[in-house]
């Protein structure tokens, strides 16, 4: 054989082989035994979030989000509303509204539904990437998150704070690889940042972990299971650097630095809004939720006392953190979820034997991955159960009426309908309160709702100085025994759901402020 058929006979019979098998060993990657639970994880996800479909916010959000994208300009006062109108207002989360929007556009209720599916499958698997990454087995990361993510479906709801768990798993994921050695991953974060400060507040617990794994590489020391572990000078600098760029990066936004400040203005200066809205209200062990997290709370200290677990410092700052943020707020259960599922992972690995390819069985993952995506295909919400989900919480029958007979001008609504009314009836309907608590509380409406909805003693005094003409509410409100019984009001509408009153007597009427 001469040289020259030596050299070149195995070319074309090598070639080939060699992409046979890349092609393959990339079909055994996609349907191996990791991806299987991956996919069972989405699937137990998505069950969670079932009944998580519309939040009375997301309306007024796919609005705000619409009218972005309609006129090119951000709104700097309000426009929605009789009783603030023209206060100042801007839209702090006016990139995730204009998400919400763009879903909305593409296919209506559904597309909203598909977009929330969405963005739940993102943070299942984000949730299990990352617990992997700091348990180094697939398995454990699994059963650690699938035993949390039962909590989640609490924040589940549609609106940009779930796209901003997106943008912390993001994070945490970055700074996990960095902790690993891959240094170039933390230059991702910043132009994350940008993002993320215009469409939703939680960037401030990206900080929160930037800033903490960077405190906590100054030093080196072992007190008890408490680890810290300094970082070599470079990576130091490197994550500072990092730090401050991701600060600058909230400076990105059409309104300045005033998204930037809105997180900790929330914090100290809307006291009616963190006291009397549902998810700002703290933990209470009496519900299914409380009881889930108490039985956390005693499985990790029996483990603790048993098994003499070690914990990095900044696992330990993120584990205590998110216990508190959880405990003071459920709208943080979140928070708790995705700083616990990497412990537990941790822990199971002790116990939960390594992935061995050798052993996978393809074929069988094939075909479980198949009926699962097939499942969630097949028993996805219709159209028509999705409007009928929307029905029995929203006024939508009261709506249709209200196109058909306009009540005068100056409605009283519920809270958690303003929303919807913005969404269908807006701009000739403008609303007395709707989800933008902040902007109530600040133009001292809040309370006045409050008196209203509870109708309190001076509740009809109060409907008289804003001149309320008519009153669209819940059968079970309190209100409505008393509009009952006060001459000068008599229901116009009627449904399972909701009533209209409206007022026939003459009255006497002030200006509201």
């Amino acid at each position: 054989m001469s040289e020259s058929e030596t050299l070149t006979g195995p070319v074309p019979v090598s070639v080939p082989l060699v992409g046979a098998n890349r092609v393959w060993a990339a079909v055994r990657r996609a349907i191996s035994f990791p991806v299987l639970m991956g996919v069972l994880l989405v699937g137990v996800a998505l069950i969670g979030a079932q009944d998580r479909l519309i939040d009375p916010d997301t309306w007024w959000h796919v609005t705000a989000g619409e009218q972005i994208l309609r006129t090119h300009t951000w709104p700097t006062s309000d426009t929605y509303s009789f009783t603030a109108r023209g206060a100042a207002w801007i839209a702090y989360e006016w990139l995730g509204e204009v998400f919400l929007a763009l879903a909305t556009r593409a296919g209506g209720l559904m597309g909203l539904v598909m977009f929330q599916k969405a963005l739940v499958i993102l943070v299942a698997l984000l949730l299990y990437y990352y617990a992997y990454l700091r348990s180094g087995s697939a398995k454990a990361a699994c059963i650690a998150a699938t035993i949390v993510l039962p909590i989640a479906p609490v924040a589940f709801t549609l609106r940009p704070q779930t796209i901003g768990y997106v943008f912390l798993l993001l994070t945490l994921i970055c700074l996990e690889r960095f902790r690993q050695g891959h240094t170039r991953v933390l230059w991702f974060l910043p132009p994350l940042f940008v993002v993320w400060a215009n469409t939703h507040g939680s960037f401030v617990f990206g900080l929160f972990v930037i800033g903490l794994y960077w405190v906590t590489g100054l030093v080196n020391f072992r007190t008890g299971g408490l680890i810290a572990e300094q970082l070599p000078q470079k990576q130091r600098v490197q994550l500072l650097l990092t730090f401050l760029l991701c600060l600058l990066a909230l400076l990105v936004t059409p309104y300045g630095s005033q998204i930037a400040a809105n997180p900790f203005e929330m914090a100290t200066a809307q006291p009616l809004n963190i006291a009397n809205i549902q998810e700002w209200q703290p933990l209470s062990l009496g519900t299914p939720l409380g009881k889930y997290f108490l039985v956390f709370a005693i499985g990790l200290f029996l483990m603790q006392v048993t098994l003499q677990l070690s914990y990095k410092l900044e696992e330990m700052a993120m584990l205590l953190f998110g216990v508190y943020a959880m405990c003071a707020h459920m709208r943080f259960a979140m928070i708790f979820v995705i700083f616990l599922a990497p412990i537990l992972a941790g822990i199971f690995s002790r116990w939960v034997p390594p992935y061995d390819p050798a052993k996978d069985r393809f074929l069988l993952n094939f075909a479980l991955v198949a009926l699962v995506v097939f499942a969630l295909v097949k028993f996805r919400p219709s159209k028509h159960e999705i409007e009928t989900v929307v029905a029995a919480d929203y006024p939508v029958h009261a709506v249709e009426y209200l196109r058909q007979h306009p009540q005068p001008t100056g409605m009283f609504n519920e809270y958690g309908w303003g929303g919807y009314l913005i969404s269908q009836l807006a701009p000739e309907h403008q609303v007395f309160i709707d989800g933008r608590a902040d902007l109530y509380e600040y133009s001292g409406i809040f309370p006045d709702y409050m008196t209203i909805a509870a109708a309190q003693t001076d509740a009809l005094r109060v409907l008289d100085r804003y001149n309320i003409q008519s009153c669209l509410i819940r059968r079970s409100n309190p209100l409505m025994q008393l509009l009952v019984v006060s001459p000068g009001w008599q229901q116009t509408y009627s449904d399972d759901l909701a009533v209209i009153f409206v007022r026939t007597g003459s009255g006497g009427h002030g200006q509201a402020g």
